[in-house]
């Protein structure tokens, strides 16, 4: 060994040696090779199985954006447009935080149809996977009330107008 070459280090007191010491005890990299790294996907694996996982990632975008949104909002027959103003307006960032609320919906019921699609198109309502289906689909209706009800938490004109319809079709 050269005079300038260092050795390796090892032992108690490299990273190395710190990581072995945690995964004794906290398996965490046993854990990320068997479920993330080293995930095996089944042969017929294709893109139409992203949009479970897409519209969970849109959802906790929801979560997120509308937390953040009812740190503001007014939950006040008189006083909520001007809630949505205020968060529009004199909130940082609040006018791009409601745009993604919002614009995230819509592209939460579109990926939501899209894994509607590819469950019928591979026939994953038929036995034994039917209460999936079935379940599935209350879920699918407790989204659309969500967003209906959502729709109306601004209540200008359109939130108004948009629940007399609804309330007259019954």
């Amino acid at each position: 060994m050269a005079a300038t070459e260092k050795p390796p280090v090892t032992g108690a007191g490299s990273f190395n040696g710190v990581l072995t010491w945690v995964d004794q005890r906290f398996p965490l990299m046993q854990l990320w090779r068997e479920h993330l790294a080293e995930y095996y996907a089944p042969k017929n694996f294709n893109f139409w199985y992203y949009f479970g996982s897409l519209a969970l990632l849109v959802l906790v975008l929801q979560i997120v954006t509308g937390i953040f949104l009812t740190m503001h909002y007014k939950p006040d027959a008189a006083q909520a447009f001007a809630s949505v103003e205020y968060i529009m307006r004199d909130v940082p960032a609040g006018w791009l935080i409601r745009y993604l609320h919002s614009t995230g919906a819509s592209a939460f019921f579109i990926v939501v149809y899209l894994h509607m699609f590819r469950g019928l198109m591979y026939g994953s309502y038929r036995r034994p996977r039917e209460l999936v289906w079935i379940f599935g689909m209350l879920i699918y209706l407790c989204l659309m009330a969500e967003a209906f009800f959502g729709y109306l938490l601004p209540w200008g004109q359109m939130s108004y107008w948009g629940a007399q319809v609804i309330v007259n079709l019954f």
